[in-house]
This record gives structure tokens, C-alpha cells and sequence, in this order.
């Protein structure tokens, strides 16, 4: 019998990316790295960085992050750095300018989901210390110390990976916009202490209760930077769509073992009852993945959101 368990064993396995794709991944960032290189010289530290190098990816939604990071010695300003790195960015891509990041969308990436794209964070490292500065666009500071290494280390480590990449999904397939790094932070907060992480089923409950109960009021900080409140970023108004989706996910599965219930709150179609559903009560064409659709069948999309699947 297929439990629990089970399939979201086999969920998590339906996205771990495909050979072509991680290829993908590697000769975008190898391009981005050598017009970097081509620009800048040898100075700049270029890796990886976000969900990749955390192994928090889902198949369903990624990008890629890449870190530009200049030695202390660089007497520019922060500003500077970032803008210099814009112009030369947009010698060549289509950018799209972020709070700390420059976003990069004109990539050929015909395997990857909507919406692909790379953000490039420049930043300048801080004497005698492996953390950065970067520079901050908008908000009360124009500048954020942090420090990548630490933020890999602590998810990586966390023995939450898996239970991060499952509300990842979840929070995809529902429509429901929430940070990465702060959704990240809150799993690992919420499963402090858990000896059960292993139990897929319990330790997802747990996390979708503890967003319905607790995620308006808890304070995330940056493990970097205590000074760095990420929770901050989520507007009250979206902090109060995130509560009623987990709500409305947690009355349908809380004390469930049907597996049915648990396909529908990952929008999980496969058996084809649930886009049946979804195709008699909407008005519009059913848009579907462009992903492939084994183990996951089809992910609606907009206008449905959380209160269908």
C-alpha cells in the first residue's frame, strides 16, 4: 500500500533536476562567470549561491544565484561596486534590478520553469573576515552585512532539507509568495530539536501547523547577522495570505491518512480528479506545466491558487 510516506518520497524524487537541466544551470552560470571574468579580471570571488548550493531546489520553480564579491581592498563604495556591475551586466542581459541583486532574464532556458532567471549579488568583502557587505537599494539601510558560507552551512546542516523542499512545493503549486530564505529559516526554527525529521509526514504537519499558528508573529534573523530581522520582508498583508493557505492545509490533513486529501494539497492531479475539478469551475483555458509531468501530472496555475487544490 502506498502510504504517506511514500509518495512524498516520491514527490521529492519528482523534483530533483534532470541531467539536462543542472547542465543548464552550470553553462549559464560558466557564461555569466566568464563575462565576469572577461569585465573584472581575476578580482571578484563568483560561486554559486542560494537554493542550489543549500539543496533546497525544486525542479517545479528555480534560478540560479550567483555571488560577485570584490576584496576589501576595493576603496568604491557599495554603490559603486553595484552600479559598475550593472552596466556591465546590461553590455550583454536583460536585467532586472532587485533589492540587493541584478536580476538576468534573457536567458535561452528551454527546459526551465517560467520564469527562469540568474541574480547576480555584488558585494565587498570585509577586512580580515569572510563576511560581506552588499548594497541595499530600498529600505531604512544601505548596506547589509552578512555572510554566505553561514547561510549554506545552516540549512544544509539543518536535517530539514527535505521538509524545506516539500513546502517549497507546496507553497509553488498553491500560489502563495513567500520568501525563500525566510521560508527556509522558519522550517529549521520550527523543527529545533525534532527527532522525527525523517518522518516526512509528521514533521510536514508540523511545519504548516506552526505557519497557520506562529508565522506572524515569530522573528527570523539572519544567522549572519543578528541585526538582520529577514522575517521583515514579508508584508503583514501577505504574512495574513500565508496563515489562511497553511489553515486551510492543515484542516485537510491534520489526523488524514487519506492519500487523496495529501495529493490535493500539493495539487497533485495526477489521478485526474482533481483537474476534473478544477476544469469544471474554471472559466479560463487550463494553462499547463511546461515541466514534465511525470510522478506530478499537472500544477494549476493562476487564477485557481490554494482554496481549489
Amino acid at each position: 500500500m502506498n502510504t504517506i510516506n511514500d509518495y512524498l518520497n516520491g514527490l521529492l524524487a519528482s523534483q530533483d533536476l534532470a541531467p539536462e537541466e543542472e547542465k543548464l544551470l552550470q553553462n549559464h552560470k560558466k557564461e555569466v562567470t566568464d563575462f565576469l571574468r572577461e569585465e573584472f579580471g581575476a578580482d571578484p570571488v563568483i560561486k554559486y549561491a542560494g537554493s542550489h548550493e543549500k539543496g533546497t531546489m525544486i525542479k517545479d520553480n528555480y534560478d540560479l544565484d550567483i555571488v560577485c564579491y570584490f576584496p576589501s581592498s576595493d576603496s568604491r563604495s557599495l554603490k559603486e561596486i553595484r552600479d559598475d556591475v550593472t552596466n556591465h551586466l546590461s553590455k550583454k542581459y536583460t536585467l532586472e534590478h532587485k533589492k540587493s541583486a541584478e536580476r538576468i532574464t534573457s536567458l535561452a532556458a528551454n527546459t526551465a520553469p517560467n520564469g527562469y532567471h540568474i541574480d547576480v549579488v555584488p558585494g565587498r568583502f570585509i577586512e580580515q573576515s569572510s563576511d560581506v557587505f552588499i548594497h541595499v537599494a530600498y529600505g531604512d539601510k544601505e548596506r547589509m552585512q552578512t555572510n554566505l558560507k553561514t547561510h549554506i552551512e545552516t540549512i544544509a546542516n539543518s536535517g530539514c532539507v527535505p521538509i524545506i523542499r516539500l513546502v517549497k512545493i507546496w507553497a509553488h503549486r498553491n500560489n502563495i509568495n513567500i520568501k525563500t530564505f525566510v521560508l527556509e529559516l522558519f522550517v529549521v526554527e520550527t523543527l529545533s530539536g525534532c527527532h522525527t525529521k525523517n518522518d516526512f509526514k509528521e514533521s510536514f504537519l508540523k511545519v504548516i501547523e506552526a505557519i497557520k499558528d506562529k508565522f506572524g508573529s515569530l522573528q527570523l534573523v539572519d544567522p549572519a547577522n543578528t541585526n538582520n530581522v529577514v522575517s521583515r520582508v514579508i508584508e503583514p498583508s501577505e504574512k495574513n495570505i500565508i496563515i489562511q493557505s497553511a489553515e486551510n492545509t492543515f484542516n485537510k490533513i491534520n489526523g488524514q491518512d487519506n492519500l487523496g486529501n495529501w495529493k490535493g494539497i500539493f495539487c497533485d492531479t495526477s489521478n485526474g480528479a482533481l483537474f476534473n475539478l478544477l476544469l469544471k469551475q474554471s472559466s479560463s483555458p487550463l494553462r499547463i506545466s511546461n515541466q514534465d509531468s511525470s510522478s506530478k501530472g499537472f500544477s494549476p496555475q493562476k487564477p485557481w491558487g490554494t482554496d481549489l487544490c
